[in-house]
């Protein structure tokens, strides 16, 4: 069902912006996604850490097969029957989605470490400040890099931001970076 819903979702004018700021700052860009969509690819974005696994991707749940890219949406075979049977990995072990559920240590975390040791802006754009470790992550930059929220609400950890910007990210984010 989720890689249905996100087969038919499209990028906003927030996730074009993006792109057009790393093609600006190139390697200086970081990008950093909670979020298993490829919204930010589709909006041209070349260099996206996904730290919770990647919607369209899937995995062995036994053996170290590197993920690989899966567009099969898994649906019954007729309306209300069986979903299709989970393919097998060569080693037995079912497929899953590259993706970290609830409990699991999120991907990437040395790379996002290095990142935000380096960091000098920081930018959190849609994000509660509830769901760990990415919840700290300004915590972990301020008092050395500028931090700026984004977003349609207050984070809960909107103490730690230096400004906050609310409303729509597709609405802001271009003006913000002259992307219109």
């Amino acid at each position: 069902m989720r890689r249905r819903v996100a087969l038919a979702a499209k990028p906003n004018a927030g996730h074009f912006a993006l792109a057009d700021l790393e093609r600006g700052l190139q390697e200086r860009l970081f990008l950093c996604t909670q979020n298993v969509d490829n919204l930010h690819e589709q909006g041209g974005s070349r260099s996206v850490v996904h730290m919770h696994g990647e919607l369209f991707k899937s995995r062995c749940d036994r053996c170290d097969r590197s993920p690989f890219d899966d567009l099969d949406i898994y649906e019954p075979a007729r309306p209300g029957g069986p979903p299709s049977p989970l393919p097998r990995c060569d080693c037995g072990g079912q497929i899953r989605p590259h993706i970290c559920w609830f409990g699991e240590v999120p991907y990437h975390l040395d790379e996002i470490a290095e990142a935000l040791n380096r960091c000098t802006v920081f930018i959190a754009i849609g994000t509660s400040g509830v769901v760990e470790p990415a919840a700290s992550f300004v915590a972990h930059v301020r008092g050395r890099a500028h931090t700026f929220y984004i977003g349609p609400e207050h984070p809960a950890n909107i103490s730690a931001f230096t400004q906050c910007f609310l409303g729509k990210s597709g609405e802001l984010l271009p003006k913000m970076f002259r992307c219109e």
